[in-house]
């Protein structure tokens, strides 16, 4: 083999090697991005686990209330929400509502409506119920967003209306 053919077979291992490089970073680069992306699609939730996850969040949330820890609720409320409303723990129960001891939360509907990064949003609707020796008695429903953060194992809870609830969960942005 002569000189040149040396040359121009080392530069087309060259070009193939920066070609095939150059795929690779792409290939890499457009994962990382659909990785990133944040899912907005509202999915009913069927994951048994993951059902019972959020309703030990909001049960947890609901001892709080019944047992008039204050400090606690604060703790678990989202805490844009806490900002935006200006919630201390002097007024926490004008925004979370003033629950007796006998009164159950039992989630009946759970849908998600994003999930980014390991971090989870569902929007939630419980059922309250008034708990007596012999039977429970529907007393209200009421929905949340509650906030799943598998990164650093957390749980956030927000208080929304009916009509915020029903008008995500029928499509309809916010």
């Amino acid at each position: 083999m002569n000189k040149t053919a040396k040359i121009e077979l080392i530069i087309m291992i060259l070009l193939i090697s920066i070609f095939g490089i150059s795929f690779i970073y792409m290939k890499t680069t457009e994962r990382k991005s659909e990785e990133e992306k944040i899912n907005t699609e509202v999915i009913a939730l069927a994951d048994v686990n993951r059902f019972f996850t959020i309703d030990s969040a909001v049960s947890k949330y609901f001892s709080y209330i019944t047992s008039k820890n204050s400090d606690s609720i604060l703790q678990v409320l989202d805490k844009d929400y806490v900002e935006r409303n200006n919630i201390t723990s002097s007024n926490v129960y004008n925004f979370v509502g003033n629950y007796d001891f006998n009164i159950k939360s039992n989630l009946e509907e759970a849908y998600q409506v994003s999930s980014y990064k390991n971090v989870y949003k569902y929007y939630v609707k419980v059922a309250l119920k008034l708990e007596t020796l012999y039977d429970s008695t529907l007393q209200d429903y009421v929905y949340y967003i509650v906030t799943i953060n598998e990164n650093e194992l957390t749980f956030a809870i927000e208080p929304i209306s009916s009509n915020i609830y029903n008008d995500k969960i029928k499509g309809d942005d916010l």
